[in-house]
């Protein structure tokens, strides 16, 4: 697979429960919840093998810190909060020590819309990124 890959999206907390510590496993949510979590994620990985300059600095961070084939990947905690318009108002990461490729992750990921969230539903969404340079002997076949 060429790209960046995410995986394991969790739809977790609530704005008002977030102070609260309300917590929720992705099994203990409705299946809207898990739905929307799949999308968000699904977005998120549009957006990471996208071809902009954000995603292009992230993929060349990711080469730059051991971009070969079988590097294990970089594995990220990563929570969202989604607006009721579907624009994503606030990223947080976990797990990535260069902070100007996490503040980079931060702006690519809220760049774009990922759709209405389900009424009620609690925030942030928590996801799991692992993020692994692209093949780049695939490219072009």
């Amino acid at each position: 697979m060429a790209g960046l890959i995410a995986a394991g999206a969790e739809a977790k907390a609530s704005p008002v429960a977030a102070a609260s510590g309300e917590y929720r496993s992705a099994t203990a949510v409705p299946e809207a919840w898990q739905a929307f979590g799949r999308q968000v994620q699904q977005k998120f990985e549009q957006q990471l093998a996208g071809d902009t300059d954000g995603a292009r600095r992230i993929q060349d961070y990711l080469t730059r810190r051991g971009g070969a084939a079988d590097a294990p990947a970089l594995k990220l905690a990563v929570r969202a909060w989604v607006l009721s318009d579907g624009r994503v108002s606030r990223v947080e990461v976990d797990g990535m020590d260069d902070a100007g490729i996490r503040i980079e992750l931060r702006a690519l990921l809220m760049a774009g819309g990922v759709g209405t969230p389900p009424l009620e539903m609690l925030q942030p969404l928590h996801l799991r990124l692992s993020l692994r340079a692209k093949d780049r002997s695939r490219e072009g076949k």
